[in-house]
């Protein structure tokens, strides 16, 4: 009668339906662990990129600024204020 309550040693060496074996939860693991890898990867390349773009812009927005400054620095000099004509 051991068939009927499941105590069989061919229960214990066949693992049930529906479960995977550990060698495949091991495989599905490792697939998880690269697809998190790749996303992560994915997410620095981008914040890196947007980082590189916006100090793109910020040093054209610079480069702006120290062009207006010379620009007032050069309508401010002394010919502007003295009369020096002969």
């Amino acid at each position: 009668m051991p068939e009927v309550t499941g105590y069989g040693s061919a229960q214990a060496l066949n693992p049930r339906e529906g479960f995977a074996s550990p060698d495949q939860t091991v495989e599905k693991l490792k697939q998880a662990d690269v697809k998190q890898d790749k996303a992560v990867a994915e997410t620095v390349q981008r914040q890196a990129n947007l980082s590189s773009n916006r100090a793109e812009v910020l040093a054209r927005q610079a480069e702006q600024i120290e062009g207006r400054v010379q620009t007032r620095e050069a309508e401010q000099g002394l010919g502007n204020r003295l009369d020096i004509s002969i």
